[in-house]
């Protein structure tokens, strides 16, 4: 009886303390989870209408490796004409950011593009450019791009026989999301 007894025992006493590993790992696990959404991770919501089919694209250039090197990475979307509004949301790779973020319209053919808005997330911060004055303030336009500063429809131009729109997210704004 005392041999069936401690038997039964033991067992109770094995089964316990590997119920509280488990709970253990199990705890651990969610504090993995919670500093692994700490990672920093860049990601794009570009909301716009197109007058045309071309192929637009959202880039980020100069990502420091290490001390040789650095990377670009470049996210390419076939866009069309349409009455609504299409969405490319562009997320790149944790740890990665640049301060040359590149969103190019297409070479094909000029056109026209209305902007509802960009949305820009990182490391749990969020900034939304969806009116002209943000437009102005966090976005830097080059030569093949005609705006209207009260409107959020750009024209683009071909000039001397080339054709590549294009605009970057200001340097102010890349700033700001890296604060801490």
């Amino acid at each position: 009886m005392k041999r069936i007894f401690l038997a039964l025992s033991f067992t109770l006493i094995i089964c316990v303390s590997c119920n509280n590993s488990s709970e253990k790992k199990e705890q651990a696990s969610i504090n993995n989870q919670n500093t692994e959404k700490t990672i920093k991770q860049l990601e794009i919501h570009f909301s716009f209408k197109t007058s045309e089919t071309d192929v637009f694209k959202i880039a980020m250039n100069n990502i420091k490796v290490d001390e040789l090197q650095r990377k670009h990475i470049q996210i390419f979307e076939t866009v069309s004409p349409s009455i609504d509004f299409d969405n490319i949301i562009a997320k790149f790779d944790k740890n990665n950011m640049s301060k040359n973020i590149v969103f190019g319209l297409g070479n094909k053919k000029n056109k026209e593009v209305t902007i509802k808005s960009i949305n820009v997330f990182f490391n749990f911060k969020n900034l939304n450019i969806n009116t002209p004055e943000k437009m102005s303030k966090f976005l830097k336009f080059n030569k093949f791009i005609q705006r209207d500063s009260t409107s959020m429809i750009l024209k683009t131009n071909i000039i001397d026989g080339k054709h590549s729109p294009s605009f970057t997210l200001t340097k102010k704004l890349i700033n700001k999301l890296n604060k801490d």
